[in-house]
């Protein structure tokens, strides 16, 4: 006989199993419609659309006011959305011209330090007492020189260095292949003897030459002494300093002046200067205050006729004011004062000399040796 009491309980388990399964089952559905329940799809978000839209057309129109201020903000917001999509996309577009930026320049760093601006050609400008070969050895330069690399900071000292009768020297780069050399010749300014040996030196006070023969067209210095023994192509300076100052002053007021000849100055004594024009008219001028005026009345009397081109006498125009004018032998020009009577010239306020008495007559005349 079948045991019913086991078939009764296998059959109960199987119900009861059945029962689970459909359980899950009821519970997975009704969490997927609870899932979808919260997040509708496209369909159900235009059905909520639609609806809120025919709820809208439902509701009591609204002022014009009201409608002018909503659509007004609509179209800000709008505006607003467009502008930051188009920052957004310009702001792409800038880094990437950053990016092209740098590397443009790294490639034509490259290039210019290898290929371009390679040097071609040197020129030289100006006047001097060198040939452009000279110049351009003296400097070192190869003519192959890239202009980019190049420093040519110490290159016009060196040119200076080996070339003692220039005054100065520029070198430029003249992009994209040429370098520039700049020169200006030295001119002698004045000589003065020291050691037995005559030193020349030019307007920016460098030692032109030294030899034992004064043979440059140039005033010479008397009273000159050198602080230190210099070279060729060097600076000199004096142990008194006024000397430089003087020397200068001297130098640059005969310029302006336009006297020439100058062929001595004597500044012993810096309180008694005489200067002396081609041997043959001494000008005590005293100190060099008031130097423009001085040499102006000096310049008036000797290219205005009042002395003659053969004439030797002294001048004394140390006082501004007045101009004395003594006859002097055919001796060589000294300082010693004749006892003929002088003659004085003043000056009116402009400078220029106004003559008291005859300057043709037998006072100014050389005495008979």
């Amino acid at each position: 006989m079948p045991d019913f009491h086991r078939l009764n309980k296998s059959r109960t388990t199987e119900m009861n199993s059945e029962e689970l399964k459909q359980k899950l089952r009821e519970e997975a559905a009704r969490s997927q419609k609870n899932a979808q329940r919260k997040k509708p799809n496209a369909q159900q978000s235009r059905k909520q659309q639609r609806i809120s839209e025919q709820t809208k057309k439902q509701l009591p129109p609204q002022s014009p006011v009201r409608r002018q201020r909503e659509e007004e903000r609509r179209r800000q917001e709008k505006q607003a959305l467009k502008e930051r999509r188009r920052r957004k996309k310009r702001g792409s577009y800038v880094i990437y011209y950053i990016m092209l930026a740098v590397i443009a320049v790294i490639i034509f760093t490259i290039l210019s330090l290898t290929v371009l601006f390679n040097a071609d050609k040197i020129t030289i400008e100006g006047e001097s007492d060198y040939s452009d070969e000279q110049i351009i050895e003296a400097s070192g330069l190869h003519g192959n020189e890239n202009l980019v690399r190049l420093n040519t900071s110490g290159i016009p000292q060196k040119i200076l260095d080996k070339l003692v009768t220039l005054d100065s020297v520029k070198v430029d780069k003249v992009f994209p292949s040429t370098i520039k050399i700049t020169v200006v010749r030295s001119v002698p300014m004045a000589s003065f003897l020291y050691n037995g040996r005559n030193y020349v030196i030019s307007h920016i006070g460098r030692v032109m030459k030294i030899d034992d023969n004064d043979s440059t067209e140039c005033m010479h210095v008397i009273g000159y002494t050198p602080a230190e023994s210099v070279i060729v192509g060097g600076f000199i300076t004096a142990e008194d300093p006024e000397q430089d100052r003087l020397i200068s002053e001297i130098s640059a007021g005969i310029e302006k002046a336009a006297l020439k000849d100058i062929t001595t100055v004597d500044i012993t004594d810096n309180i008694g200067i005489v200067l002396t024009y081609q041997d043959r008219i001494q000008i005590s001028i005293g100190s060099v205050i008031d130097l423009d005026q001085k040499l102006k009345i000096a310049t008036e009397l000797i290219y205005g006729g009042y002395i003659d081109e053969n004439e030797r006498v002294t001048l004394d125009i140390s006082d501004k004011s007045k101009a004395i004018q003594r006859p002097i032998t055919n001796a060589p020009v000294t300082t010693a004062t004749p006892e003929t009577t002088p003659e004085s010239y003043e000056t009116d306020e402009n400078g220029d000399p106004v003559i008291s008495g005859d300057i043709n007559s037998d006072t100014t005349a050389a005495p008979a040796a």
